[in-house]
């Protein structure tokens, strides 16, 4: 009961500070850095556990500490298209309403040549086109995601019911963004972000306590936790949870409201935020798991911290629902707004959130939550590749770049390697 409660108290308390604390909310750096947070850690900080010890067993955090590696590294090339690239491609002629980001000028059209400004361009709207897509794919996952734990929840584990459940939601996100706009549904956003930061505060202080408690009876033990033999397999599946540390590059396109240093900074601050919390909740729940073999469950983590506070469970439920939602309902919004700026604003919001619900329903019924998660991992690394590639061209059209040999040869080496995951990454079985 003791656990429990502190467990209680730490998510409330945390909530509470984040979501209605005058300083924090009206702070310019803390909302630019609470986007990509809450986007990194909404996108699968529930379901890394059991799907990373099923694959990796004990090595679970090294794999982790892999992906991370990987994500900070096309962090720091999107964060260089940031400060060097966006002011050479932005378009001073597009109409504000379709304008997807906005940065400050640092530099002049003089630096890129004829060609550069021919490849980068094109290039770089490719990368918007695969970003829509992967939104597209994205707020599937999240609903398949939302639905997963609602019904388990419910002790329905059921694929149609789930389907059912996940476009019953779709629909909804759909009808209310053709008719009335999504900034209704928006609004819950910043409370929702709140209650998903306070629940993973609550469940690392909790599983603290809980080993903590393991040490001191002399209990605590790693189990033997068996993992894929097969390497290459392994590997494949680790590279189809990309999407678990995606989420960052949504700096990339607040221009509007944050200039380019700040959006540099406080992606940078959200991305080692969120490494430290993913590294501490792998090591903290390796005690946990109790050497058999885990199933590919996205739901596995209900059961596995059952045992530290009988709270946690449903705390874990009604953030994995807030954060789903609101992760979808903002992706959705961005799909919008990048469909309509390719198509510089023939296509009206209302078709194109109609157009979006379609297409995400019949995600929905061709898919389940795993393939879903590698489909998504899938497009967002096919984007980070066209991003590594804007950042290698940039850096060699601007000789007054810093660190510009670094960033051609890691750009170049991380869009081959992203390209390798779009291609090779597959779902965990």
């Amino acid at each position: 009961m003791l656990a429990s409660a502190i467990v209680l108290v730490t998510a409330v308390a945390t909530a509470a500070v984040l979501a209605f604390t005058p300083r924090i909310r009206s702070s310019r750096a803390w909302r630019a850095t609470v986007t990509p947070l809450s986007s990194i850690m909404g996108s699968g900080f529930l379901v890394c556990a059991p799907l990373l010890a099923g694959e990796a067993g004990l090595f679970a955090p090294v794999a982790m500490a892999v992906l991370l590696l990987v994500a900070f590294a096309v962090g720091s090339m999107i964060r260089f298209n940031i400060r060097y690239a966006e002011p050479e491609l932005e378009d001073d002629d597009e109409p504000g309403e379709h304008r997807l980001h906005r940065g400050h000028r640092q530099c002049s059209r003089s630096h890129w040549s004829r060609l550069e400004q021919r490849v980068a361009a094109p290039v770089e709207r490719a990368s918007h086109v695969v970003l829509a897509g992967a939104y597209a794919v994205s707020v599937t996952y999240y609903l398949q995601l939302l639905a997963a734990f609602v019904l388990d929840r419910l002790g329905v584990h059921d694929l149609v019911a789930s389907r059912v459940l996940t476009t019953v939601v779709l629909a909804g996100i759909a009808t209310v963004g053709a008719r009335w706009g999504l900034r209704a549904l928006e609004r819950v956003e910043t409370y929702a972000v709140s209650l998903n930061l306070g629940t993973i505060a609550a469940l690392l202080v909790g599983l603290a306590i809980h080993d903590l408690g393991l040490a001191t009876d002399g209990r605590l033990a790693l189990p033997r936790l068996p993992f894929d033999d097969d390497l290459s397999h392994a590997t494949r599946v680790v590279m189809g949870l990309l999407i678990v540390v995606q989420g960052f590059e949504t700096s990339r396109f607040l221009g509007s409201d944050h200039p380019s240093e700040e959006r540099v900074s406080t992606m940078r601050s959200a991305q080692l935020v969120a490494s430290a919390i993913y590294l501490a909740f792998l090591v903290l729940m390796l005690p946990l798991f109790d050497g058999r073999a885990l199933d590919a469950d996205v739901t596995a983590i209900i059961g596995l911290v059952a045992p530290v506070a009988v709270v946690l469970p449903t705390l874990i439920v009604v953030a994995a629902v807030g954060s789903q939602f609101s992760a979808a309902v903002a992706d959705d919004a961005g799909c919008a707004g990048l469909t309509r700026t390719m198509l510089a604003g023939r296509l009206s919001a209302r078709w194109g959130y109609v157009i979006i619900g379609v297409a995400t329903i019949g995600l929905t019924w061709l898919t389940d939550v795993l393939s879903i998660i590698s489909l998504a991992s899938r497009a967002f690394a096919l984007f980070y590749a066209l991003q590594c590639a804007v950042a290698v061209i940039t850096a060699r059209a601007h000789p007054d770049a810093p660190h510009r040999l670094r960033t051609t040869v890691l750009g170049s080496g991380l869009a081959v390697l992203t390209l390798l995951i779009a291609g090779l990454g597959i779902p965990a079985e």
